[in-house]
């Protein structure tokens, strides 16, 4: 730790404080800011040609904006999201796009997402300002200032015709703050700049374990984190010749010139190296806090479906806490986590306006909504976001558990995406019974899952789920067919319709076929070369229409 990142940490902090007070005095008057913040977009965008279309200028209220513009999913935006791409103004908003945020599509097809400067400053106050704030309040008896590995990029993917940068929400957001980048991480920028994948895995270790008092690991899923500590795991031995040397290993693909710049920051450690050899030497059990014995939390989004990652996690941290800091996607900032010891997130009012739809009307195609006013505790919504960046009256995909109250703003959990559901018979499982049911197997077996998907098999009557799982363990048909009748089990007991028509026999037992090791990896490359970026990568739990990462999956099966 110098100076400088002290400075930078505490001036952090300070802000938050600032921005604690306002998000402590917007959620006691939930209500009336998101009344504001809807009104407020619409006074913005009045003449916009969308604004122009719905008459905003004569909308006052939030009962006569849902009674004048319709339920929206993005189909309905791209007409006008192709003119603003080419360069055409005043079209959804009447203000500059600063860049378009390109969704993950691993749920779906890609998406372009504009991003305006007003949301990014939205965005920028929560996750720039507030989560250092929250991450000090729930970690300040071992904070040291110190610098942490961030698993992220300012990659831009591309340009629109019209010029106008495509990429991702995490590496526009990087962007805006890169002068302070260095102070807060220890990745160079020239890292951050790096497109492979496994060349940029590399590097950020390499720099993370030259640091010896590293306080914390950040990615924006935890799934990213666990690729970075296996990545550690098979890599090691080249990461400590290099910290031995001050030299990065020939083999690491990477650009002579940037090289030429790492290089010149690192320098020969043989101490270091020795150290880090004598740590590994004792097992990648418990290893970061091992080398790392100032590290106190890891911020990333975690829960839900991404849960099954954690017990690996786990495994090379020695539970070193488990922070989600936020919940937000392309667009637009959802709720924020002031507790590290939960998984629920408090919904700011100030930055999108909300509705929720009840799950039981969420397959209606114009569903009446509840305000964040009339959601109840224990009831189950889908979220619909009006933006500061053109979309209106949103559906987003996200299925969310109210689970309590800050102040008066509701506090969520995230459960699942609506197109992640297996649903052939109308049983409607979702990636919550899927995630529990396959935690439950192999915790009960003993083994270690390194990821799945699955899809619905209508090639025969009755149909079946197929699960394709990556698993630590060497197959065998004995063990496979143990998983397929405990996993049989658990859904039942995690879907009661699933275990209704599974027992009335219109849906046949599920089938397990185990994939050869690396075979996710393959999918996120695949995820990664159609232009997702390597931040964002989520393995699907359904790929029913992916016919792609059907191909790659089929390619790998291990013969049994």
């Amino acid at each position: 730790m110098t100076i400088s990142n002290k400075i930078v940490y505490k001036t952090l902090i300070i802000s938050g404080k600032v921005v604690e007070y306002t998000f402590d005095k917007f959620t006691k008057n939930s209500d009336k800011v998101n009344s504001n913040t809807l009104l407020n977009i619409l006074s913005l965008n009045s003449s916009s040609e969308y604004g122009l279309k719905y008459n905003f200028k004569k909308i006052h209220s939030a009962e006569e904006y849902k009674n004048t513009v319709p339920i929206t999913t993005y189909t309905d935006y791209e007409k006008y999201i192709d003119k603003m791409a080419n360069g055409e103004k005043n079209i959804l908003v009447n203000y500059p796009i600063s860049y378009f945020g390109h969704t993950s599509g691993t749920t779906g097809s890609q998406k372009l997402i504009p991003v305006t400067k007003k949301s990014q400053k939205f965005a920028a106050k929560y996750m720039a300002l507030l989560v250092p704030k929250f991450s000090y309040n729930n970690f300040k008896y071992g904070y040291t200032y110190g610098r942490g590995l961030m698993i992220s990029d300012i990659v831009m993917t591309t340009y629109t015709k019209g010029g106008t940068p495509i990429c991702s929400a995490t590496s526009g957001g990087m962007k805006s703050i890169k002068p302070i980048l260095s102070l807060m991480y220890t990745s160079p920028i020239e890292v951050m700049e790096i497109k492979d994948r496994e060349t940029s895995l590399y590097l950020h270790l390499l720099f993370a374990l030259k640091e010896k008092n590293l306080m914390y690991i950040s990615a924006v899923f935890i799934s990213s984190i666990l690729d970075l500590l296996r990545f550690l795991e098979d890599n090691y031995k080249k990461l400590i010749k290099d910290i031995r040397t001050g030299s990065i290993n020939y083999s690491v693909k990477i650009d002579s010139k940037v090289k030429e710049k790492l290089n010149k920051l690192l320098k020969p450690d043989a101490a270091r190296a020795d150290f880090l050899e004598k740590e590994f030497s004792k097992g990648l059990q418990g290893i970061c806090k091992r080398i790392w014995p100032k590290l106190i939390y890891i911020a990333t989004v975690t829960g839900a479906n991404f849960s099954v990652y954690d017990d690996k996690v786990n495994y090379y941290t020695d539970y070193i806490p488990i922070y989600s800091p936020a919940y937000a996607a392309t667009e637009g900032m959802i709720g924020i986590n002031p507790y590290a010891e939960n998984i629920s997130y408090v919904v700011t009012p100030d930055t999108v306006f909300f509705e929720f739809i009840p799950l039981e009307h969420c397959n209606e195609v114009s569903p009446s909504t509840y305000n964040i006013n009339e959601v109840k505790i224990g009831e189950i919504y889908e979220i619909v976001l009006t933006n500061y960046s053109g979309l209106y009256r949103y559906r987003l995909g996200d299925v969310v558990k109210v689970v309590g109250y800050y102040n008066n703003s509701p506090k969520i959990e995230f459960l699942y995406r609506r197109n992640q559901i297996l649903n052939m018979v109308s049983e409607k499982t979702t990636e919550d019974h899927l995630t529990n049911s396959i935690k439950n197997t192999m915790k009960a077996l003993n083994l270690s899952l390194l990821d799945y998907t699955t899809l619905a098999d209508n090639t025969r009557s009755p149909g079946r789920y197929v699960f394709y799982i990556e698993i630590q363990e060497q197959a065998s048909l004995p063990l496979k067919n143990k998983i397929e009748q405990l996993l049989d089990k658990e859904l039942r007991k995690s879907n009661l319709a699933y275990g209704r028509f599974r027992s009335n026999n219109r849906l046949a037992n599920l089938k397990v076929i185990i994939v050869k090791p690396k075979t996710f990896y393959k999918i996120k490359e695949f995820l990664q070369n159609k232009g997702v970026s390597k931040n964002q990568i989520k393995v699907p739990r359904v790929i029913t229409t992916n016919e792609r990462i059907k191909n790659i999956i089929k390619n790998e099966i291990i013969n049994l």
